[in-house]
């Protein structure tokens, strides 16, 4: 994912000054800031492979340390951010994992008008504006978290924005990144909370309750004006996120399909076992990896019709990455943002620093790509893709 992050775990602290080799972290499930009961009816929902005992035990005691700091935020303080307007409308980055949607993220979130959820608020969501549990926790957060992500090596910090996902399921059994935890239920998780199948009008209305107050407490966290999201589970949720917000902006940001799929399965290599709390097998994830993109971008494709004219704009991550600058400027005269010459500087300053990251190579069998150009076609014509002469080896 572009987990970008991102984040539900906790990290050890680097030690010195840039060591060459780096500490791994402690890798903890997104449920310490979760309502208790959530979790522990998860657990029993979904079961707990007996290896990942102390996992949980460690999740539960975070959990539990939280929790009276999480029930006076939500009992004080958050009915009072309900009650504040969106006076502008959210800008939404959308495409699937892996498609270069966290780098748009950070730069964009160099303009101080847009509010994006921090990588602390989507663990700890309601502690954000309790000051005591805000300094107890953030530093706890800041102290432990790793500098860079598994996977990709993305930058991380407890202040860097990331993924509101994270934070959509810590009261209610709404979030589809409850896949991390319990991959085995990857599927079901998609239907429901991306689909919204069998899911009734109740609880569509906490769905939509709890993402307006994430989106209320960011935009008030950073003292902004407009809500920044880079959340690719919403590529799928068009149509109910125009029934939010009508006059919302999106971003589609596209990748060459061959690159994607390679890229989330390395991520997911990575990321899951830090975070699972059972195991799928390698045939599993690449089916899900498989059935996830093609619903997932069939319903988008579907979907943006919806959207009006004059708010989506689409374009790829080579794009982007050929002329970032001039892709931000894009964006602001086609949206009518405001702003741009204030902070053209810190966006160039921001591009500069991104050159220098190092992507992973991959390795595929000539029977993987052909079940891509198989099964993913469709988006390969979509968006004009060939196989990717570059970053790619292929294994007879």
């Amino acid at each position: 994912m572009d987990c970008k992050t991102n984040i539900f775990y906790l990290y050890h602290m680097k030690s010195g000054t840039r060591p060459k080799k780096e500490r791994k972290g402690v890798w903890l499930p997104p449920a310490v800031g979760y309502d208790l009961d959530l979790f522990l009816s998860q657990v029993f929902n979904y079961g707990v492979q007996p290896r990942y005992s102390a996992r949980v035990l460690a999740t539960l005691a975070i959990n539990i340390i939280n929790k009276p700091f999480r029930w006076f935020e939500r009992t004080w303080i958050n009915p009072r951010i309900e009650k504040l307007p969106v006076t502008e409308d959210p800008l939404f980055i959308v495409g699937h994992w892996r498609s270069g949607t966290t780098h748009l993220h950070n730069l964009l979130n160099q303009d101080p008008q847009m509010g994006s959820v921090t990588t602390y608020q989507s663990v700890f969501p309601d502690t954000l504006f309790n000051k005591m549990g805000y300094f107890i926790f953030r530093n706890f957060m800041r102290l432990l978290i790793a500098p860079r992500r598994l996977g990709d090596n993305v930058k991380m910090n407890a202040d860097f924005p990331q993924e509101e996902e994270f934070a959509i399921g810590s009261r209610h059994s709404l979030s589809y990144y409850y896949f991390w935890i319990f991959p085995r239920y990857t599927m079901q998780f998609y239907h429901t909370f991306i689909e919204f199948q069998q899911m009734d009008e109740k609880a569509r209305e906490q769905w939509r309750h709890a993402y307006r107050l994430i989106i209320k407490k960011a935009v008030k966290y950073r003292d902004a004006s407009r809500f920044l999201s880079k959340n690719p589970t919403n590529t799928g949720r068009i149509k109910e996120l125009l029934q939010m917000f009508p006059n919302a902006k999106f971003i589609h940001i596209h990748r060459n399909p061959v690159t994607v799929f390679l890229s989330t399965r390395h991520f997911y290599h990575e990321m899951m076992p830090a975070l699972q709390l059972h195991t799928v097998t390698e045939q599993q994830l690449e089916e899900i990896i498989f059935s996830v993109y093609d619903l997932m971008m069939h319903k988008f494709i579907e979907e943006r019709k919806l959207i009006p004219e004059g708010n989506l704009l689409e374009f790829s991550f080579e794009e982007l990455e050929k002329d970032p600058v001039a892709m931000l400027g894009r964006i602001y005269s086609t949206f009518g943002f405001s702003g741009f010459d204030k902070v053209s500087d810190a966006f160039i300053e921001y591009a500069a620093k991104s050159k220098g990251y190092m992507k992973n190579v991959h390795h595929i069998t000539r029977h993987q790509l052909d079940m891509i150009l198989e099964k993913w076609d469709f988006a390969m014509k979509e968006w004009g893709y060939q196989v990717p002469d570059d970053g790619l080896v292929i294994d007879e």
